[in-house]
């Protein structure tokens, strides 16, 4: 069974955008992949790239909330989902969610994620 510890902590470091957090969540040579519905696979490498993937989602959104999150153990892997929105300087409101399975490596961090993202998907402004 894996520990789904570092799982909460990324959560709370993307609700944070504690881009720091982040990459604390992640080994040195950890591997990041998303599928973008573009459709493109992004490879990333690293603790310092998967921050920078983070950051530029998130640091443009004013304001942001994530809106729902979880995790739970599968076996070996831990799922992590999370369903934010923000308000996009140029695109106005949108909302995305990711979803991704996490192995674990034997000092708590994530080893490798492999994450699927819906997209910005435009929303009407929230009440």
């Amino acid at each position: 069974m894996v520990e789904p510890a570092v799982a909460d902590s990324l959560l709370a470091a993307i609700g944070a955008r504690d881009y720091e957090a982040i990459a604390a969540c992640f080994a040195v040579d950890a591997r990041f992949l998303v599928l973008t519905p573009k459709p493109q696979l992004r490879d990333h490498n690293g603790p310092a790239e998967a921050e920078e993937r983070y950051r530029r989602w998130l640091a443009g959104l004013d304001p942001f909330v994530v809106l729902d999150a979880d995790r739970e153990v599968i076996a070996d892997r831990v799922r992590i989902r999370y369903r934010f929105r923000g308000r996009d300087p140029e695109k106005g409101w949108q909302e995305n969610e990711h979803s991704g399975y996490a192995r674990v490596d034997t000092d708590g961090r994530i080893a490798l994620l492999t994450l699927t993202c819906a997209g910005f998907r435009p929303v009407t402004d929230p009440v």
